[in-house]
């Protein structure tokens, strides 16, 4: 499975999840599905929006990529399909792609819940490995 990683940054209520990315081993990431589910309860690394790594090239799951399957409540859907679809133009690129990129107000609003709350800052937490 993916690396789940938080990225975080200051807002008036404080710091708050703002992006999730996950990062695929190579070959790990199977465009030949039409879907992938990412448990959202999953460990993750906690990290500031200012360690992103500038080279870190993924895909960008927008709103409309994103699915809700009623037999998983607690995992967000990725509609592979329609990523493979919007970015036919670079297919053969497709298959090196390690990492994708999810905003947190959209998981929220696809799945009609506030998951910020399932990753909160902690000072304590541990990054993985």
């Amino acid at each position: 499975m993916a690396k789940l990683t938080v990225f975080y940054d200051y807002h008036e209520e404080g710091i708050v999840p703002i992006l999730l990315s996950l990062r695929f081993r190579p070959n790990e990431l199977d465009f030949s599905k039409n879907s992938l589910y990412v448990p959202l309860g999953a460990p993750f690394q906690q990290l500031n929006m200012e360690e992103i790594n500038e080279f870190d090239a993924g895909i960008t799951v927008l709103l409309e990529d994103l699915i809700v399957h009623p037999e998983r409540p607690h995992a967000i859907g990725i509609s592979l399909s329609s990523l493979k679809l919007r970015h036919a133009a670079h297919l053969e690129g497709l298959f090196d792609i390690q990492q994708l990129w999810l905003r947190m107000n959209d998981i929220e609003e696809v799945l009609q819940m506030e998951v910020r709350t399932l990753y909160p800052w902690s000072d304590s937490h541990k990054p993985l490995k």
